[in-house]
């Protein structure tokens, strides 16, 4: 464990002292922001509940981010209660206002792998790409940022991942279910 930890702290380091540049942190700091407070995860998840074509995404999405939020929040946060970078690794800075609560899991990653992991199961590939992209460059963010060390980006990825695939089968269940009632 201490290995992993050396090795993310590493990372982190690296990219402070070799990556960050004005234009990179022009790039990334809005990325990261998209997070901020759910606002895109949100904000996606509110289009498709307006509109009827996709209403069912939006209800997944809505049922996927609460899922995620439970299992993140209240769960493993206060379980794990590792401490952010920038309060661990001397003479390491964020670049973005800094947070109080603790780093294991990225939950900006995990919300936005959620949405987008119900986005490629529902919708054509290439909004799926889209997604996919958008949720790794959210991800990418945090480390860029400094507020979450590799491994909490990686693993939110997965737990997003998997709430999401959670979610499509969990709705897929509930109307074959519903279909089969109306048969009989």
């Amino acid at each position: 464990m201490d290995y992993i930890q050396q090795l993310d702290s590493d990372i982190l380091v690296f990219i402070q002292e070799h990556l960050r540049n004005e234009p990179l942190s022009k790039f990334f700091i809005p990325v990261t922001h998209l997070g901020d407070w759910g606002l895109l995860t949100i904000l996606v998840t509110l289009l498709f509940l307006m509109t009827p074509k996709y209403r069912r995404i939006g209800f997944m999405c809505v049922m996927g981010l609460i899922l995620d939020a439970l299992v993140i929040n209240l769960l493993i946060k206060p379980i794990v209660g590792r401490m952010r970078p920038y309060d661990a690794i001397e003479n390491f800075n964020a670049i973005v206002p800094l947070f109080s609560d603790k780093s294991f899991p990225s939950g900006h990653t995990a919300a936005a792998f959620v949405v987008a992991v119900i986005i490629c199961k529902t919708l054509p590939k290439r909004y799926g790409i889209f997604a996919i992209t958008l949720a790794s460059l959210i991800g990418i963010s945090r480390l860029y940022v400094g507020v979450h060390y590799p491994t909490d980006v990686l693993c939110a990825a997965i737990i997003g991942t998997i709430m999401g695939l959670l979610t499509v089968k969990i709705f897929s269940l509930l109307e074959n279910r519903k279909n089969a009632d109306n048969e009989q």
